[in-house]
């Protein structure tokens, strides 16, 4: 099928398809997955740019998006990568889920931007990729996208929060330098949520 006939029927499918979603429940903006996947990633169709957040320790604020080769739910320990969140919220989660000890009096929110045209959705996640312990087989997920280079940002399910994303990003990608650093603000976590 040539790129124009392909066209063609996504827009008639689309066009179709238009006035089926109530407009009090429009598709999700932050969910990955997609009816019926054909490949391991889908790359999304967006313009722009895309804000990613993370939170950080006064120590890391020279550098707030360093990869980081600990390993993750999505990456294997030795493989550098880079974790954000989508949101601020679900950066202070992911955060907090991954704090040993006590919450450090003063903290910070990095704001990055990437083009959204540089994220790629991971659609098949093994079924055992929100399991704890890290299963090697959803880290092999990640392991084979950074080796692939097939994009600078990977979109991923949060396990804290299903309805919420998180982006691997890969600091072996020839774009990574476009990562942009926005604002690096003071964050401060509420008593009530952790000590």
């Amino acid at each position: 099928m040539t790129a124009q006939a392909n066209s063609e029927s996504t827009r008639s499918l689309d066009d179709a398809l238009a006035d089926t979603f109530p407009a009090s429940d429009p598709p999700s903006q932050t969910s990955p997955t997609a009816a019926t996947p054909s490949a391991a990633w889908i790359r999304s169709n967006e313009t722009g740019e895309l804000r990613i957040y993370r939170v950080i320790e006064p120590s890391q604020a020279y550098q707030p998006f360093e990869p980081d080769d600990d390993g993750g739910r999505w990456t294997p320990a030795g493989v550098p990568c880079v974790y954000a969140s989508l949101s601020p919220a679900t950066a202070l989660l992911e955060y907090l889920a991954h704090l040993e000890g006590r919450t450090p009096p003063e903290l910070l929110l990095a704001v990055g931007m990437i083009p959204s045209a540089s994220v790629i959705s991971e659609i098949n996640e093994p079924s055992t990729w929100c399991e704890l312990p890290y299963r090697p087989e959803v880290q092999q997920v990640g392991a084979s996208w950074l080796r692939s280079r097939a994009s600078l940002a990977m979109r991923v399910p949060s396990a804290l929060c299903r309805d919420e994303c998180n982006i691997l990003l890969n600091p072996q990608h020839p774009d990574f330098s476009i990562l942009q650093l926005v604002a690096l603000r003071p964050l401060r976590i509420d008593e009530r949520i952790r000590s």
